[in-house]
């Protein structure tokens, strides 16, 4: 296994370095503008440099670590545009079903959950305990929080995000760059764009440009 190259070096790169440890994955270091990004924490690797100066060889896969979707998909830009390849991180204490499809890029976190015929487009991520239901589709760059779920037949859109413990009902489809609250329980579907937020979660569109 040749050594990754972790992009982003806040609490999220600091997580997804030690997943890499558990799967007994060298790291090389860490991708990130802030060259003090890691000052205070003990770590094996230090900061590279920015994506644009860090060096990319063949064989150099990248995982981008950040929590935001217009950043994971900024940052991901950035290390393809570069000719860079973007790896996909499955922690061994998550479940992925043998019929499931990760693009390149994801990032699955312990104990998360991915079942059967549910496909994970480019560069998405699933934290630890949120789940993706059975046929479930993940748009690349969205990001799911802690104990986010999303059931069975559901649809999240590109570079939407869910908060902690949001709730995506069997069937129904949050758009766009939509974003639910944490909590929220989505029993409509959700525009592109919108942030939706209650129990049962309501929708008004923050981010008109999202579609």
């Amino acid at each position: 296994m040749n050594p990754i190259v972790i992009v982003g070096a806040g609490g999220f790169g600091r997580e997804v370095c030690a997943y890499a440890a558990d799967l007994g994955w060298p790291v090389a270091g860490f991708a990130d503008d802030e060259p003090r990004a890691l000052d205070g924490f003990t770590l094996p690797v230090g900061v590279l440099g920015p994506v644009d100066a860090v060096d990319i060889t063949p064989a150099t896969r990248f995982i981008v670590a950040v929590g935001d979707p217009a950043l994971r998909h900024k940052l991901a830009a950035a290390v393809i545009g570069r000719g860079g390849v973007l790896g996909t991180l499955v922690h061994p204490r998550a479940y992925v079903a043998a019929g499931a499809r990760l693009e390149p890029g994801c990032v699955v976190c312990p104990f998360a959950f991915v079942g059967s015929g549910a496909h994970l487009a480019a560069n998405a991520v699933v934290n630890i305990h949120a789940s993706v239901g059975h046929d479930a589709t993940v748009g690349e760059h969205a990001v799911l929080s802690p104990f986010a779920a999303v059931n069975g037949h559901a649809s999240i859109g590109a570079a939407a995000f869910l908060g902690t413990h949001a709730t995506v009902t069997p069937g129904r489809r949050v758009g766009t760059g939509a974003k639910v609250s944490a909590g929220s329980v989505v029993l409509r579907d959700v525009p592109a764009g919108a942030l939706a937020v209650g129990n049962p979660a309501r929708s008004r569109v923050m981010f008109p440009d999202a579609g």
